[in-house]
């Protein structure tokens, strides 16, 4: 019996798969298939092959002796021959490059040394002449530099002054109702209506307008004016406020 079957048969009695030993003993199951068709070339060598026979009988309580012992006697042979194999390759003669012969290299360098001197020394002469002749007929150039034009001053523009109107004065109006009250229109220097409406009594009405200030009033006698703080009595039904804290008639046309 091969060591294959052996292998098989003892799985077999430990009634275990190739899935279970493969598990049990961390070894592939292709290569477990493999040991048991008499294939040990995926083991890696010798050495692996008998580390795997021995896990595999451990965990299906075989010897593992009378299997490492029968693998030696089939294997020996196989064993000896890789390492006749080994030995001869190691024996192979290597060739080692040729070394330039540097003797040879530096006469050659002197020779041409020696051509290339001879050649400029017989044709210096004429190489000197030309030169010479190019000397004396070269005429000197001289280029005289453009004058820079002169920088003119820039001119600034000059800014007009703007002329800024002064600010307009303020009025503060301050117009409150006495006794039955009265009716109000109130209206800023350039006619906009500011206040319009009765006021009742003790009722006051507070405006502040850039310039004068104009009102019309139905009952003078039961309004009390107040301009830029200071009380001002008046009877007109028409009257202008002014910034400087006078009073004057409104005209119709104004």
């Amino acid at each position: 019996m091969s060591i294959g079957s052996e292998l098989t048969a003892a799985r077999e009695r430990a009634d275990m798969t190739i899935e279970q030993l493969s598990a049990a003993t961390r070894i592939r199951t292709g290569l477990l298939i493999a040991m048991e068709a008499d294939d040990f070339s995926r083991c890696g060598g010798n050495f692996y092959a008998r580390g795997h026979i021995r896990s595999i009988a451990r965990v299906v309580k075989a010897d593992p002796a009378p299997l490492l012992a029968t693998f030696d006697a089939e294997h020996a042979v196989e064993e000896e021959k890789s390492r006749r194999e080994e030995r001869a390759a190691v024996k192979v003669p290597k060739l080692n490059p040729a070394r330039p012969r540097w003797a040879v290299v530096v006469g050659a360098i002197l020779v041409s040394l020696m051509g290339w001197g001879m050649v400029r020394l017989f044709t210096l002469p004429s190489d000197i002449e030309a030169n010479a002749s190019k000397t004396a007929t070269a005429t000197a150039t001289v280029t005289t530099p453009a004058p820079k034009p002169t920088p003119q001053p820039t001119v600034k523009p000059t800014a007009k002054p703007t002329k800024k109107k002064p600010p307009a004065l303020k009025t503060k109006l301050t117009l409150t109702a006495k006794g039955e009250g009265t009716y109000l229109t109130v209206r800023d220097r350039k006619d906009r209506r500011l206040f319009q409406g009765r006021l009742g009594p003790g009722i006051a009405q507070s405006v502040t307008s850039a310039g004068d200030i104009r009102v019309t009033v139905s009952n003078p006698a039961n309004l009390v004016v107040v301009l830029n703080g200071k009380q001002i009595p008046t009877k007109l039904y028409r009257f202008t406020a002014h910034p400087n804290g006078t009073l004057s008639k409104t005209t119709s046309g104004s």
